[in-house]
């Protein structure tokens, strides 16, 4: 990752929320090597699995004074968490308490992670920044992140904000994972004619939110981050089973696909606000056991549980997998230097450990 290095960021104190999630495992050690002085915000000390190689402080995003003393002395907030297993209101209202620390706490720099999903066109249609992102309804998801988006812009901070696509790599649950383990059990079935996927690699991702962290000045900006050019589904999941050594693609006409799912749903519908009872009881459990014995133990419970032969998709992905939209990256690389290393022949390569390992790959 060509993140050493950069002027000026060597020593630069950096507070990470979300620092134990997919992409903050991979940012933390990015940060590190490019010099950066990391602390992370986790909830316990114990919990995080970065506490020996960074500072640590316990304490919440909801509470104000847990907040404060973890900016306090910092020059840059990055900031990636986001809690999957609660309301989009709670989120926002951690959100809150964590922008009006950041204001008082003078930083040079906020980083916010957000998403693709805040554009109206997106999945179909092509993407860049000046795409709109006013269409009402939507998922809890995309609609809180629009609203922090919108919030970090008014509050005048310093401010750069990055929309990743379709992060895969080593611990994507939606983008790895899921696919691993439906080829795994059989295969995976694919619309004709098939659309392209705007996937990056995390270590790209990763490699933005260093250059993101240290930008100077007190611009504000949003940038699109992906990888080099689209790729097809096929090749992903394709790429997935040769790992494995299990598991197929195969394709059905897009007309009896959708006819499976039922009529899509009225884009400016707003869906319900409520955590699913299972992600109630997934945030009870890592209350108790901890996150990473949970994931252990739901990961075994999948393999055991899994239905054996074809995976056909539902009406969110199979809208993925025929879009034909192109995220464009022409101003990530020109204004922060983004370059994406993973294509994704590399990309395959680096996740092959992590799959072998957790999915007995031969």
């Amino acid at each position: 990752m060509e993140t050493s290095g950069l002027d000026g960021f060597s020593g630069r104190r950096v507070l990470v929320t979300g620092a134990s999630g997919f992409i903050g495992r991979r940012v933390v050690p990015a940060l590190r090597a490019a010099g950066a002085k990391v602390t992370v915000l986790s909830r316990s000390r114990s919990g995080s699995a970065l506490a020996d190689a960074v500072d640590s402080v316990a304490g919440d995003l909801g509470r104000r004074g847990d907040v404060d003393r973890a900016l306090a002395g910092q020059d840059v907030l990055v900031h990636l968490a986001y809690d999957v297993r609660a309301t989009a209101a709670q989120n926002l209202a951690d959100f809150e308490t964590l922008l009006a620390a950041a204001g008082a706490a003078h930083l040079a720099r906020v980083v916010h992670a957000s998403s693709i999903v805040v554009y109206d066109g997106w999945p179909g249609a092509d993407l860049d920044e000046s795409c709109p992102m006013i269409r009402p309804g939507g998922s809890p998801y995309r609609r809180a992140k629009i609203a922090m988006e919108q919030r970090l812009i008014a509050s005048g901070l310093p401010v750069t904000i990055l929309q990743p696509t379709l992060v895969y790599g080593p611990g994507s649950t939606l983008w790895t994972d899921t696919f691993a383990e439906w080829l795994a059990a059989g295969a995976v079935v694919l619309p004709e004619p098939e659309g392209r996927c705007n996937a990056v690699y995390v270590d790209d991702v990763a490699q933005a939110l260093v250059r993101a962290a240290a930008q100077d000045g007190s611009g504000q900006a949003r940038f699109i981050i992906s990888g080099v050019s689209p790729v097809s589904w096929s090749d992903l999941l394709t790429g997935y089973a040769g790992i494995l050594g299990r598991g197929s693609i195969r394709h059905e006409a897009m007309a009896a696909l959708a006819a499976r799912v039922g009529p899509a749903p009225d884009p400016e519908t707003a869906i319900p606000d409520a955590p699913s009872k299972a992600a109630r009881l997934s945030a009870l459990a890592r209350g108790v056991l901890g996150r990473e014995r949970v994931e252990g133990l739901v990961h075994a419970v999948k393999r055991r549980m899994a239905p054996q032969g074809d995976h056909y998709p539902d009406r969110f992905l199979l809208d993925l997998f025929a879009a034909r939209g192109v995220c464009r990256i022409d101003r990530a690389r020109e204004m922060l230097g983004y370059a994406p290393a993973f294509g994704l022949a590399e990309g395959l390569a680096a996740t092959a450990p992590y799959l072998a390992q957790r999915y007995g790959a031969a």
